[in-house]
């Protein structure tokens, strides 16, 4: 078995999205899987096909126990030798076999098909790119573009893996269908017809630009940055490192870089790049507090929390570009505060009580609802404290757990220990629907899908190659791409949005309006 060390989150993941199927079936039909990453010279001498080779592998070696690699030239040979060793350096355990007779999937980059053994007939998606363009064929080869923009072949990465996922598991999917012949517009995010507007994307002065959080959306968004030639200051905006189950959905991160913290390594994989990252390890509301200048042009939002989306919407940036994943969408939505368009806030506008984060909480960790249990929670939560033996006795009681299984959490964070142990599938399994639905764990290709998206929607609208999109983008990865997915949204008509609040409203044009006056 070549699963990775951290697959348990994958079938945590899985849980979500497939129906009829528990975790040993689950890795029963990865373990029968061999999926061939087929390419050509054309490929590899392309900026756009080793963008879309790369990123396939980095998804593919999170999921799939095996893959092998099939390349036609001295060019590909050579690039091959570079993707083995990235899938290790994703998954040390992975299996990278030289037979190609058991292959079951195959993604083809390049200009040439791949040449099987008779009788051996997987399932093949070809996947290509022009620029903002991203390409999936079921008949034909799909050439690389010759351009420098990495959008147009993540695309084509991100939907080709989505096939091949979704090919594997086709039958605990109910009503998915695979894509056959699809040009998908990474710059107006949504299927479109040949010859559809295609502009170069050069002289790309990003200004300052904030992204709070570096994790799962966080880190598809920092590999286009990396591979764009681009301009600007980049703060990155993340209190935490990087732990043994993020490594199922960070696309960035590789095992080696375990332990370290997440703002630290988005500076490491922007070096070279002619954006300057600066670290910032707290949250968005601690980096508020330190920083004498709260005039904040754009933020892309890749938090996983409603409250952490709020307070950002809070702090009344004058751009916002937000991004999500869920039940196997991606999802992008662009925000000013003026008008009469929803801001961030407005999407997340509670319409029923819910439990507070220390009950959801207390709950899965077995403890107590009581005042003074939740306060101390909130205490622990706010003030980082670390996790002592003997509150790690108290849940192993409470969830029949032995302690040894808990005791590497000891001096942790309480967030920790839940996020880890519990959400992480790491100790305990989830039982509450709705704590299951507040952590819902997406597949690797879903959430750099996501970021690409917001990456992509930043830069269009930096660089003015089209005017802003409605204001929420939702596209489906578990089953065939459906036309025009861009749909508006007005402010919250309860008015009980700071968009609606008139001290919110006065500080934000005293912010911003004034300033665009002045300048003019």
């Amino acid at each position: 078995m070549a699963f990775p060390d951290y697959f348990d989150k994958n079938i945590q993941s899985a849980a979500l999205l497939l129906h009829g199927i528990d975790g040993e079936a689950f890795k029963a039909v990865l373990d029968r899987e061999l999926v061939c990453v087929a390419f050509d010279d054309s490929a590899a001498m392309s900026f756009e096909g080793q963008r879309a080779l790369e990123l396939a592998v980095r998804c593919l070696a999170r999921l799939y126990p095996a893959i092998t690699f099939l390349p036609s030239g001295p060019t590909a040979k050579r690039l091959a030798t570079t993707l083995k060793a990235l899938s290790r350096a994703v998954n040390k355990n992975i299996d990278i076999p030289n037979d190609i007779d058991a292959v079951t999937r195959c993604l083809v980059v390049g200009a040439t098909r791949p040449k099987f053994a008779g009788g051996v007939r997987p399932f093949v998606r070809y996947i290509g790119s022009n620029n903002w363009l991203a390409r999936i064929s079921a008949r034909a080869p799909v050439r690389c573009g010759k351009s420098n923009n990495p959008f147009g072949a993540g695309g084509a990465a991100c939907l080709g893996v989505a096939n091949v996922f979704r090919a594997t598991f086709i039958s605990h999917l109910p009503g998915a269908r695979l894509d056959e012949e699809v040009v998908f517009s990474m710059l107006q995010f949504a299927p479109v017809p040949e010859g559809s507007p295609n502009p170069p994307l050069k002289d790309v002065k990003l200004g300052e630009l904030h992204l709070v959080g570096a994790g799962a959306i966080g880190s598809g968004f920092l590999w286009a940055l990396a591979r764009l030639a681009a301009e600007g200051d980049l703060h990155v905006v993340d209190p935490q490192n990087v732990e043994l189950m993020n490594l199922q959905r960070y696309i960035m991160a590789e095992q080696d870089e375990l332990g370290r913290p997440k703002v630290e390594l988005a500076k490491a994989w922007l070096k070279g790049s002619g954006i300057e990252v600066k670290a910032h390890p707290f949250r968005w509301e601690d980096y508020v507090a330190k920083r004498n200048d709260w005039h904040f042009e754009r933020v892309a939002v890749a938090v996983d929390t409603v409250e952490a989306r709020i307070k950002i919407q809070a702090s009344l940036p004058r751009h916002i570009h937000n991004s999500w994943t869920q039940s196997g969408e991606a999802g992008t939505s662009r925000h000013g505060f003026l008008g009469d368009k929803a801001c961030l806030a407005c999407l997340y506008m509670p319409d029923r009580t819910a439990p507070n984060y220390d009950q959801l909480i207390a709950e899965a960790l077995g403890l107590p609802q009581h005042d003074a249990q939740l306060l101390d929670i909130r205490r622990r939560l706010d003030l980082r404290v670390p996790t002592e033996r003997v509150l790690l006795e108290q849940v192993a009681t409470a969830r029949n757990v032995a302690i040894e299984k808990l005791l590497p959490f000891e001096g942790k964070p309480l967030e920790s220990v839940y996020l880890d142990a519990v959400c992480g599938g790491a100790v305990m399994e989830l039982a509450n629907p709705k704590i299951t639905k507040r952590i819902e764990v997406p597949m690797a290709f879903q959430s750099a899908f996501a970021g690409l998206l917001m990456a992509a929607d930043v830069v269009a609208e930096v660089v003015k190659l089209r005017e802003r999109l409605p204001t929420i983008t939702q596209i489906s990865l578990l089953t065939r791409l459906r036309e025009l997915p861009s749909s508006g949204q007005a402010k919250a008509g309860d008015s009980k949005c700071i968009c609606v609040d008139q001290d919110f409203l006065e500080a934000y044009t005293a912010k911003y309006e004034a300033q665009s006056v002045a300048a003019h």
